[in-house]
């Protein structure tokens, strides 16, 4: 039986070790108390539906539904689908990496449509400020570089790797999603950074979030321009300089601040969490495609 070799691998091996931690993690996250009773239902299933269109919102409202009357039953279900996605990609034999690999495409794809209403793609309003295109569309392009061979040009002897091109075309994304109407005003600048600080967390972050939702509502219009700027010039800038480290560390600290303010870091203490949002998932790309470029590490691309 074949065994996964991720010795001369290192950024397939970081890739593939993150994903099944964040599975790990998105399953235990489903054992929160809360997931168990209809809080699921009406703080994570319900409002994917709001301003969907018709198709969408009839498709969700579907699923509501159908999993309503066995609520307990069908979180168990999601707790081990994704705990058991996080363990076949740890195994050391392929063929159950591959299949897990698999079933994380396959069950990304559904949670993606009725978990995450298409990250709210279809609502005019959905915003990379709040993890749009959605954290588990991630975990599908994720799933999707690993499926491809080692020596794949997605992974060597591409000027910008498959990894780097997926975190430049969300960056890209996210700022076109910005130039909705609603984030040029006060309101609805304010509501992603606001929303958060009525979450209950711990007090200074609440209160950070509190002073971000002030200052971009005091100044909607030049706040805006610069969340497009930034998050429009990261995206080209790791398209067109893959090999610069100051691109590298400012996207980090990019995805950082926004993991923070924007996504009050995945909501993780709130205690209705599903996963932990966009940004982590984006730098756990952005890393690996670093070094596949630079197996060596920073002195590497320092030489270059």
């Amino acid at each position: 039986m074949q065994t996964i070799n991720h010795s001369h691998n290192a950024p397939r091996r970081m890739l593939l070790y993150g994903l099944a931690s964040l599975w790990l993690l998105d399953g235990l996250l489903q054992l929160q108390p809360g997931m168990f009773t209809m809080d699921m239902v009406s703080t994570i299933m319900q409002p994917a539906a709001t301003g969907e269109p018709h198709w969408l919102n009839a498709l969700i409202q579907w699923s509501i539904h159908l999993t309503t009357p066995h609520i307990v039953l069908f979180n168990w279900f999601v707790v081990v689908v994704q705990l058991a996605i996080g363990v076949l990609l740890l195994m050391p034999r392929r063929r159950f990496v591959v299949a897990g690999l698999w079933l994380s495409i396959a069950w990304g794809m559904i949670v993606w449509l009725f978990g995450e209403g298409l990250g709210q793609l279809f609502t005019g309003a959905a915003t990379f400020l709040t993890g749009a295109p959605g954290s588990v569309l991630l975990y599908v392009a994720a799933s999707v570089l690993l499926l491809q061979e080692e020596r794949s040009s997605w992974w060597q002897g591409r000027r910008v790797d498959g990894a780097t091109w997926v975190v430049a075309l969300t960056l890209l994304l996210g700022g076109l999603l910005q130039f909705a109407p609603v984030y040029w005003t006060g309101l609805g600048l304010a509501a992603p950074f606001g929303s958060g600080a009525m979450m209950p967390q711990p007090l200074f972050i609440r209160n950070t979030l509190g002073f971000a939702a002030t200052l971009v509502g005091n100044s909607p219009i030049v706040a805006n321009a610069v969340i497009i700027g930034v998050t429009m010039l990261l995206g080209a800038a790791l398209i067109f300089y893959p090999r610069s480290r100051t691109v590298f560390w400012l996207t980090i600290i990019w995805l950082a601040a926004t993991w923070w303010f924007g996504q009050d870091l995945g909501m993780l203490f709130g205690g209705m969490a599903t996963d932990p949002n966009t940004a982590p998932v984006l730098a756990l790309l952005l890393w690996a495609g670093w070094r596949s470029r630079f197996p060596s590490g920073w002195r590497a691309s320092n030489a270059r």
